[in-house]
């Protein structure tokens, strides 16, 4: 399951994405950030941090077994 979880704290915002395998969790997110746009809302990526996921998919195209 997809899903897209939005983390608020005094320290700023978090967004992870789960569920999302390769560059999807990229693509989505520019889809998030386009909607928030639409209600005024600009989002200032300051760092960016890929999960297992993204890599799995990555190693899944070139044939690699991650953790064996």
């Amino acid at each position: 399951m997809r899903v897209i979880r939005v983390e608020v704290s005094g320290d700023g915002v978090r967004i992870l994405y789960q569920g999302f395998e390769g560059e999807e969790c990229f693509e989505e997110a520019g889809k998030l950030y386009a909607l928030l746009r639409q209600y005024g809302v600009f989002v200032n990526v300051l760092q960016s941090q890929p999960t297992d996921e993204y890599y799995a998919a990555s190693n899944k195209s070139k044939g690699v077994v991650r953790g064996v």
